[in-house]
């Protein structure tokens, strides 16, 4: 008696190959996709820290020109806010109380100007720095 063995024409599911090739492909657009969305998250959480930076520039010079002194201290979400509560009265907006700010500013009578460091609360090595220089009169942050 002669066994025959006929292949069936309609198998229905995937080899193992093709899964295998499938999640290659999906584990390198992932690894092209997952950095390129942390920058724009990154930029996003920077673009707002800019938004309340220029408010508080403007309101310390707005002070300086009224007082010949700079206010100096911090905020801080949840803590010292003695920009809010102090005389300059500023409160950051729209920045999720993600950010504390803090500003320093040297001897009276002020020569150098004024040192702001903003420092993101979920990761504190992204902090920015902008510094006030009055003699040559630029506001560079870093």
């Amino acid at each position: 008696m002669k066994v025959m063995y006929t292949r069936r024409n309609n198998l229905i599911g995937y080899t193992l190959v093709e899964l295998m090739i499938t999640v290659a492909i999906l584990a390198i657009v992932a690894s092209l996709a997952v950095p390129i969305y942390l920058g724009y998250v990154s930029e996003a959480r920077l673009h707002a820290v800019r938004q309340n930076v220029e408010p508080l520039r403007l309101s310390l010079e707005d002070f300086f020109l009224d007082n010949q002194t700079y206010v100096v201290g911090d905020w801080v979400p949840s803590g010292a806010n003695t920009l809010e509560t102090g005389a300059l009265g500023w409160r950051p907006d729209g920045d999720g109380d993600n950010y504390s700010y803090s500003v320093t500013a040297g001897a009276v009578p002020i020569t150098a100007g004024y040192s702001l460091v903003v420092t993101d609360m979920n990761d504190a090595a992204a902090s920015v720095t902008c510094t006030r220089n009055i003699n040559t009169g630029a506001f560079d942050c870093i």
